[in-house]
């Protein structure tokens, strides 16, 4: 049960070297490139506040679970776990599912949800 938690038990290994730059992570550039995950979401909620206030609050809810693809993102680059590229991906697709229902026009609404998220 413990093994899937291990360095490097994930299957899924990229291109970069791994532990060529630092001996404590794996893939130095996929995992400090996620910085970015949590510069660029703090300033995208202000500068759509207005849009949250008058539009559609959900928004928000896709910056923070940006933050989250980073921080799964850097978890499973620097140690290329099995579970951390399950949360990767899961953190992926509940932002995929998340920006679907946020940005589905009401017509397309399926008839059981009543025309409501």
């Amino acid at each position: 049960m413990w093994s899937h938690l291990e360095r490097g038990s994930s299957p899924v290994d990229w291109c970069e070297s791994n532990y060529s730059i630092s001996p404590v992570i794996a893939e130095f550039v996929n995992t400090v490139s996620n910085v970015l995950f949590f510069l660029f979401p703090p300033v995208l909620i202000h500068l759509f506040q207005e849009y949250a206030r008058v539009i559609n609050p959900a928004i928000n809810v896709l910056w923070v679970l940006m933050m989250v693809v980073g921080l799964s993102s850097a978890y499973f680059h620097a140690t290329l776990s099995l579970v951390g590229q399950l949360l990767d991906e899961l953190a992926i697709l509940w932002v995929f599912m998340a920006a679907f229902t946020t940005f589905l026009p009401r017509r397309h609404f399926p008839k059981f949800l009543g025309g409501n998220r």
